[in-house]
């Protein structure tokens, strides 16, 4: 008996050591805060995004659509999968772009098209077909402005125009190239 009796008391001061020894060891330091808030998260996503923004007679003034959306509260902003706008026009068919991502903010006061940029108007009673292929392009959608500082091609009825920087001013039906501007035009026969 006095053998079985030693070898529980061995056990019970072991497990008390071990027990001891872990609730008195120091605890993990912490991450320092640089690490743990550099990877944003979103507060909310959504799948199937729609935006629409209307006029004061309810008709709309531009769409904005994507595949995916996520909301970053540290900045309000907004990253977009795949975005598609459509400005809507008094006249004529409506301009539409798309980029391989964006990022806006509240309000939507302005926007980025990031990656390959496409900017097209297809042809109507009040407008011929227009085209512009770009990268990385920031809207101003209250203003139906567009613009970037990177290489552009804008194609329309017969003429080709390309340069480096453009901006569009898509209520006006005007688009600019800022420089290096090189434009080929054929003469409709």
């Amino acid at each position: 008996m006095g053998k079985r009796w030693l070898f529980r008391l061995t056990v019970i001061t072991v497990l008390v050591a071990v027990g001891w020894w872990l609730v008195d060891r120091e605890p993990l330091a912490p991450l320092p805060d640089e690490v743990v808030d550099e990877e944003r998260r979103p507060d909310y996503f959504m799948e199937i995004f729609t935006m629409v923004s209307t006029d004061e007679g309810g008709d709309p003034v531009w769409e904005l659509r994507s595949p995916r959306m996520l909301h970053f509260p540290d900045d309000d902003s907004w990253e977009l999968d795949a975005p598609d706008l459509i400005y809507h026009m008094d006249s004529g068919e409506p301009w539409r772009l798309r980029a391989d991502e964006g990022r806006a903010w509240s309000g939507l006061e302005e926007a980025l098209l990031i990656g390959e940029v496409r900017m097209t108007r297809e042809a109507g009673p009040d407008n011929v077909a227009a085209r512009m292929d770009t990268t990385d392009m920031r809207l101003y959608p209250p203003r139906r402005i567009a613009e970037t500082d990177k290489y552009a091609i804008y194609e329309t009825e017969g003429g080709v125009v390309e340069g480096v920087g453009a901006r569009g001013h898509l209520a006006r039906d005007l688009v600019e190239l800022h420089s290096e501007v090189k434009a080929r035009y054929e003469m409709p026969r």
